[in-house]
C-alpha cells in the first residue's frame, strides 16, 4: 500500500463502475449548483456529502473486486461510512 496516491497502481476501471461514478459526479455537481442557487442549502449540501460517501464506498467495492490490498478497500469503505454518518448528523 502506497502512502501517496501516485505510488498506488490502480487497475483500469470497469465499465459499470465508470458509468455509476460518472452519474454520481453529475448528481454531485447538480447538488452543488442547486445549493448555491437555492435558499435551502442544508438539504442540497447534505445530499452532496451523502453522494460523496457513496462515491467512496463504490471505490472500496471496486478495489475489492480488483483484488487490491485489504487496507485499500477498507480505507475507502470506512471513509464513505464516516462521511455518510457525519453528513446525516450535521445536515438533517
Amino acid at each position: 500500500m502506497g502512502l501517496f496516491p501516485e505510488e498506488s497502481e490502480k487497475k483500469k476501471r470497469t465499465k459499470p463502475f465508470f458509468i455509476i461514478k460518472t452519474l454520481i459526479k453529475i448528481a454531485m455537481m447538480f447538488m452543488l449548483v442547486m445549493g448555491f442557487i437555492s435558499e435551502n442549502t442544508d438539504f442540497f449540501f447534505g445530499w452532496l456529502f451523502v453522494l460523496l460517501g457513496v462515491n467512496a464506498i463504490i471505490d472500496g467495492i471496486e478495489s475489492y473486486f480488483q483484488k487490491e490490498d485489504k487496507w485499500v478497500y477498507l480505507r475507502d469503505l470506512g471513509f464513505g461510512v464516516i462521511v455518510i454518518i457525519i453528513s446525516s448528523q450535521v445536515f438533517y
